[in-house]
């Protein structure tokens, strides 16, 4: 049956199952031994009704509504038996089968549980010898049962089902031959329960190595409720002398939390991370209740446990004086569990106060913009509790968008502020619904309160990290200076090497032949001569040539402009050079000329060796005290993301020394433009 209608059905004969029970214990005067299931019961018919609720088809939801089924069974068929017994005062004939069947009905709770977990979390089985554990464990159930009732010749039944310590039946089947198979039968119930769920347990944990961190943290709730019990069910072991004289209610109420920790436990991983694939919405509150309660049992359970250990060992004042100070022990850890229960219920909830101081230290340690804008998303979804954050910074005119809580792509935000002060705006918070209920006031204002918080904060972190990227940056300009100093003295060292110096030692060595030549044949010394006048007129060209390449003496005397004509004239390329508000009459500083002058040289060589133009335009321009430059041609174009700028590198350096910009775009047959600008202030008049 696999409809949600069915499974439906089925719970609610349960609960009719579940309320039998205290139903019959109450008309015979039996209605706390009738009622000690019906924690435990309701507990799991809840949890496994809203699972095959949600998800009918799911294996793991239809095992968790069979533990309640079984047990609302078995304490429903315990009180039946319990009344008649009671009304008839005799056993009757077929006491043997009901006996065996309440037996049974034991075994099938741990045979319930052993199928449960063998398909947790996700429904299916994951290893071959996982079912065949399940069926294994119906045939020991089976077996256990033909063993009784082939070999006991008196069948007992001393479990929960049933009021009183225990039922038995004689058992006329029995075989004298077979009472070894009985004492088997009987050893294997004693041991059954405890030995499915061992099983079951076990498979889980074999699993659990393989899990993803999602499952683990889904199995890792179930695992810890049977951990409780197991360690609470020892912990009332050791004092079983103590308490065996306890009246029948607390009794039930000392091992209520042992009960319940199995289901509850599976309650809140289905809440928190969506347990057997349900994404239920509940009121947290409800759940939270219930641990409250089940903690407050279990701190009236121990203080009274306390004070009946100690009353009839010491006087009775010394017994009071005692309880009370384990009541006082003990209420700091109860708190504690209350704290607990809290933050596993609604998870971690933060102050105004946390949230803006984790914000100051966030900042602190987080200077990138994508980092701060996910913690920042982060840490108010958990202080608002939110189902989901956006964070949105302007980060120097670029889009950054962090987010908690995987909101929809075009999902409107709830409640949205923006990160700002009165003269300044770098952002938005933006909030989806709230987890539940709806955001107050006071959420508005802490909202606000953190966004001005924020605003400042982050801008301050930018302008940190703006300055700290133009200190490097300075470094790294200041390094690159130096070194493209060393590299215009080795090549000046080079070209006076291989030019000037060489036509020098020419010179030198016509002279020394002239002298030679004097004494013998005055006529051809006068030749040598000649030609010696000659190189050395050469050598001084060259010279020149030299010195201009270094500063052009027409830069000095005529400006830029004119000296950028100059140079144009010469090349083999088409250069037309155009100003605006500059002319031979009108001067700028002599530093800002020659970065100018020497950004529009560098460009156009690169023009020459590389751009394969016909044309170049060299346009300048004066305005609002900064000198424009722009040098374009009509060649081929590069990627300028992919092209190497050493070339560029040290003249972008010498105009930014200047406080001025240089920028380079180009495209694929669209030829490069050059433009650099450079504060330059009011032009002089010579």
């Amino acid at each position: 049956m696999t409809s949600r209608r069915g499974w439906t059905l089925l719970a609610g004969a349960g609960a009719l199952a579940m309320f039998t029970a205290p139903i019959l214990g109450w008309r015979a005067g039996h209605l706390v031994e009738a009622s000690r299931g019906l924690p435990q019961t309701s507990a799991f018919l809840v949890t496994g009704g809203l699972a095959v609720r949600t998800r009918p088809e799911h294996r793991g939801a239809q095992r968790l509504l069979l533990v309640g089924l079984v047990m609302a069974a078995g304490f429903a068929s315990g009180s039946a038996y319990s009344a008649y017994l009671q009304d008839r005062s005799t056993v009757p004939t077929w006491g043997w089968a009901a006996v065996l069947a309440l037996q049974g009905l034991e075994l099938a709770q741990g045979a319930a549980l052993l199928a449960l977990l063998a398909v947790f979390p996700d429904g299916r089985y994951h290893r071959g010898y996982e079912r065949g554990i399940v069926l294994a464990g119906l045939a020991f159930i089976a077996a256990v049962l033909v063993a009784e009732r082939l070999g006991s010749v008196q069948v007992t039944y001393p479990g929960n089902f049933v009021w009183g310590q225990q039922v038995s039946a004689p058992n006329q089947g029995a075989q004298l031959g077979l009472l070894p198979l009985g004492a088997v039968g009987r050893a294997g119930y004693q041991v059954g329960f405890l030995l499915l769920l061992a099983c079951g347990v076990a498979m889980l944990g074999l699993r659990f190595r393989h899990f993803e961190a999602l499952e683990r943290r889904q199995t890792a709730w179930p695992l810890l409720g049977v951990l409780f019990t197991v360690v609470w069910g020892l912990l009332l072991g050791t004092v079983s002398d103590s308490t065996s004289t306890l009246p029948g209610a607390v009794l039930y109420l000392l091992y209520a939390p042992a009960a319940l920790a199995v289901p509850v436990s599976i309650l809140i991983g289905m809440l928190r991370h969506r347990l057997l694939d349900i994404d239920v919405v509940i009121r947290r509150s409800v759940v939270y209740s219930v641990l409250w309660l089940l903690i407050s049992l279990a701190y009236v359970a121990v203080t009274l446990s306390f004070g009946v250990a100690v009353g009839g060992r010491v006087p009775l004042a010394l017994a009071v004086a005692l309880t009370i100070a384990a009541t006082l022990g003990v209420a700091p850890a109860r708190r504690r569990l209350e704290r607990l229960a809290d933050r596993l219920v609604f998870g971690r909830r933060v102050s105004g106060y946390e949230l803006i101081a984790q914000l100051g230290a966030r900042l602190e340690s987080t200077p990138n913009a994508e980092d701060l804008a996910n913690s920042l998303a982060a840490d108010v979804r958990a202080g608002l509790r939110a189902r989901w954050v956006r964070v949105v910074l302007d980060a120097d005119g670029r889009p950054v968008i962090g987010s908690a809580g995987d909101p929809p792509p075009e999902a409107a935000p709830t409640l949205s502020v923006p990160l700002a002060t009165e003269s300044l705006a770098v952002g938005a918070i933006e909030c989806g619904p709230r987890r539940e209920g709806r955001y107050s006031e006071a959420d508005l204002h802490l909202l606000e309160s953190l966004g001005r918080q924020a605003a400042l904060a982050v801008h301050n972190s930018w302008l940190t990290v703006q300055l700290a990227d133009r200190l490097a940056e300075l470094t790294a300009s200041r390094a690159r200076i130096v070194q493209a100093e060393d590299a215009s003295r080795r090549r000046l060292e080079r070209d006076i090497h291989d030019g000037v110096q060489q036509e020098l030692v020419a010179v030198l060595a016509r002279l020394g032949l002239a002298r030679n030549q004097l004494r013998r044949d005055p006529h051809l010394a006068e030749l040598s001569l000649a030609e010696v006048t000659s190189d050395a007129q050469r050598a001084l060209v060259s010279l020149q040539d030299l010195a201009r390449g270094i500063h052009p003496p027409l830069l000095t005397d005529r400006g830029v402009v004119e000296a950028v004509r100059a140079r144009a004239a010469h090349l083999t390329l088409r250069v037309e050079v155009r100003e605006s508000g500059l002319n031979g009459s009108t001067r700028l500083a002599p530093d800002v000329e020659g970065a100018a002058y020497f950004v529009v040289i560098e460009a156009l060589g690169n023009v020459l060796k590389h751009a394969h133009a016909t044309r170049a335009w060299v346009d300048f321009s004066h305005d609002c005290g900064a000198l424009r430059v722009q040098v374009r041609d009509n060649g081929s174009g590069f990627d300028v993301d992919a092209a190497p700028r050493h070339g560029l590198m040290g003249l972008r350096d010498r105009v930014e020394a200047l406080g001025g910009t240089m920028t380079v775009t180009s495209a694929h047959r669209a030829g490069t433009t050059v433009t650099a600008s450079i504060p330059a202030g009011e032009p002089s008049h010579v």
